[in-house]
């Protein structure tokens, strides 16, 4: 986490924001905790960095001071563009999709590399629990006769 600006406070007049390739403007303001018109200084750098590296859309975040203009310079994580899945007999591929989906691992999604962790992870119990499934033995029931004393 870098933060690139002057020491001294300033009253933001104008907010840049430069290297964006997917994400828009629009996305980086409403993370953004800065204001024209803020008065930003060292505690407020701070926020504004936690905000945008907390969204997971960033490998590295600047804020640089050009004049009364905040500049945020990013580069952004990479996305998935695609990925397969092949080999897979144990478990239904949509429920493998879905699953995929909701630790974030998805077409488009931003690329996080500890997100693969959790999705190892997840393999590794899921395939488990099937194989399990599949050789647990099922006690069958005698056939008992019940017999009447008198």
């Amino acid at each position: 986490m870098r933060a690139q600006i002057a020491q001294e406070p300033f009253t933001v007049g104008d907010i840049r924001i430069e290297g964006l390739q997917r994400i828009s403007e629009g996305t980086v303001f409403n993370y953004l905790p800065v204001n024209i018109g803020d008065h930003l200084d060292g505690q407020r750098i701070g926020e504004a960095m936690r905000a945008l590296y907390a969204t997971g859309f960033f490998r590295d975040v600047e804020l640089r001071r050009d004049g009364n203009t905040l500049l945020v310079v990013v580069v952004e994580r990479p996305s998935i563009a695609k990925f397969e899945l092949k080999g897979n007999k144990d478990i239904k591929t949509e429920d493998l999709q879905k699953s995929l989906r909701n630790v974030g691992l998805a077409t488009g999604k931003t690329f996080d590399r500890s997100v693969l962790d959790e999705v190892k992870q997840y393999l590794t119990d899921s395939i488990s629990a099937a194989a399990n499934m599949r050789s647990a033995s099922i006690p069958r029931s005698r056939n008992c006769r019940a017999t009447r004393s008198t």
